[in-house]
């Protein structure tokens, strides 16, 4: 008979050996798995931060290198007009200044202007001119000794760069106030030689930094609830442990990665690519050379800043989410992105140039329409676009032409689409600045905008306002009531109301009418502020608008001016 405890013995330790060699693996997998979890975290959020910090230096460096340019070519413009340079640097110097202050800036971001006085550096070697956090530094003295919340010398590092290459990257520590801590700051800074202007532009990184930290924190218990999962499932059997374990952690690791690609990838309002996305899929285009030929298109809404302003911010954010849903329809199994603001970019890859002119002509076709808050919101877009290879090699050139092709567009009337052409380069974009009070300014007469459907008024000129002896807009408002009513004298009213409706009826019935434009003129008195009668002449143009309705645009000069005239 055999000895049970022998039995025993004989069968108990190479189980416990095998349990023994299923610890050790598993201990040694979870160990794999821990470093290469730490690794994989540390190096995502690396990889991350680096492009984010990569594409926020493009974006200094860009933002600055065109306000260069612009100075300049505007400079070129100004001395072709026979500008006096004094006049020319006051009025480079205003318009420069108007930009900073009017630039909306996040993220800490904002643009300087320095003028070097002494380029070997020292104690007022420059003078801050301009500067809009805060605005009272405007005019202050600078020194390079001056350091930094880290003892550092960032105005001696910035005048280095200047004098040797005109420019670059530099950091410095900026401590807003005493109770708060020190943040980092990266900067690009170009000097403009003919007036000494050293032009930069900065803004905070801790926000990548706090990304980064970010990442490896929502990625931390993920990892661990997934080694225990497989560690229990592990201790069954050593080779299927092993299979799972790689499987899942492959599989998770990818998905992952996949939602934190997706959250730096993609803009969070429309659900299309943002900005970043958009340069990363454009380069991975050109780098793998998957498409022989595509087209490039820059397009935004014809006056956004009209919807934001009439229906508010909501009601635009929803005309931005409309567009992008627009231009996945339109453009089907295109790339498609958010370049910023109002501003969309769509790269065509279908391999026929024909489809892809079809579809471009298609889609700027039209007006586009929402509904939001129970009312139907139209707009329409414009565009410019250029074709790779034949008008541009890199990604940096495709977004240079299709910039020139777009402002290009705007200059044509805007609601359309135009291929770019080498003489778009020397387009002047600053005719896109002027306002309709800036234009009505400079006219020798009144200017009045009002609804037809219940007279409300819309806009006057500073020389309406002057005629009726008003100090503003809002006095002149306050005065009328805001209505046309008010601005004819009472005594008259009546007729001038009747006469005005029969004109504007009898062009509605003319065979000629186009129901476009509809006029009439009528003359009346008003009564000014301070109780003088005035006799005028009043030129009205009915026309239709899209926000608004029907609206009339009124000319009214004085009757003894126009007579003396």
């Amino acid at each position: 008979m055999k000895n049970p405890f022998s039995v025993f013995q004989k069968n108990k330790f190479p189980k416990r050996r095998s349990v023994l060699i299923v610890l050790i693996v598993l201990l040694e997998l979870n160990g794999v798995f821990f470093i290469s979890s730490r690794l994989f975290i540390q190096k995502s959020a690396r990889t991350i931060h680096q492009q984010l910090l990569e594409v926020e230096q493009e974006t200094l460096k860009s933002s600055v290198d065109n306000i260069i340019r612009d100075i300049g070519i505007t400079k070129i413009h100004l001395q072709q007009q026979g500008k006096s340079e004094y006049e020319i640097s006051n009025m480079l110097f205003r318009e420069l200044y108007e930009k900073v202050h009017r630039y909306e800036y996040s993220n800490g971001r904002y643009i300087w202007v320095n003028e070097i006085i002494n380029y070997g550096g020292g104690d007022n070697y420059a003078m801050r001119l301009i500067h809009p956090n805060p605005t009272s530094s405007e005019g202050m003295m600078l020194s390079t000794k001056t350091k930094d919340a880290a003892g550092n010398t960032p105005y001696q590092e910035e005048l280095d760069l200047i004098n040797k290459s005109g420019g670059g990257f530099y950091s410095y520590y900026y401590q807003p106030d005493a109770d708060s801590d020190p943040v980092i700051r990266i900067s690009y800074c170009a000097l403009y030689k003919d007036y000494n202007w050293v032009i930069c532009e900065g803004e905070d990184i801790s926000s990548i930094r706090e990304n980064e930290s970010s990442i490896q924190k929502d990625l931390r218990p993920f990892l661990l609830y997934t080694d225990l999962i497989l560690s229990v499932v592990g201790a069954l059997i050593t080779g299927i442990t092993a299979w799972i374990l790689t499987r899942n952690y492959t599989k998770d690791l990818a998905r992952r990665n996949e939602e934190l690609n997706e959250a730096v990838f993609t803009d969070s309002l429309t659900g299309i690519l943002n900005r970043t996305g958009l340069i990363a899929e454009f380069d991975r285009f050109l780098h793998d050379r998957i498409y022989k030929e595509m087209t490039g298109i820059y397009l935004d809404i014809d006056d956004f800043k009209l919807i934001n302003d009439i229906y508010g911010h909501n009601a635009g954010d929803a005309a931005l989410r409309h567009l992008a849903g627009f231009l996945r329809d339109a453009f089907p199994g295109a790339l498609v992105g958010r370049n910023g603001g109002d501003e969309f970019c769509v790269i065509l890859c279908d391999p026929s140039p024909e489809v892809r002119a079809k579809q471009i002509e298609k889609a700027f076709s039209g007006v586009k329409s929402f509904l939001y808050d129970g009312r139907h919101i139209t707009y329409t877009i414009s565009g410019g676009y250029a074709d790779y290879p034949s008008q541009a090699v890199t990604r940096e050139e495709m977004m240079t032409v299709m910039d020139h092709a777009l402002y290009a567009a705007k200059m044509d009337g805007k609601h359309t689409a135009k291929q770019y052409s080498p003489a778009m380069k020397n387009i002047k974009r600053d005719r896109l600045g002027f306002s309709f009070r800036n234009m009505t300014a400079g006219i020798s007469g009144g200017v009045l905008v009002y609804q037809e459907e219940n007279e409300k008024i819309l806009f006057a000129n500073d020389y309406l306002i002057a005629l009726f002896e008003c100090e503003n807009f809002d006095d002149f408002l306050n005065y009328t009531h805001s209505t046309f009513r008010n601005v004819v004298y009472k005594e008259d009213l009546d007729e001038v109301e009747r006469s005005i409706c029969s004109q504007i009826d009898r062009a509605k019935i003319s065979p000629d009418s186009s129901m476009i434009r509809l006029e009439d003129y009528v003359e009346y008195r008003i009564l000014t502020k301070s109780g003088k009668l005035r006799e005028v002449i009043d030129f009205g143009s009915l026309v239709h608008d899209q926000h608004y309705g029907n609206i009339f645009y009124v000319f009214i000069q004085e009757k003894k001016k126009q007579n003396a005239d």
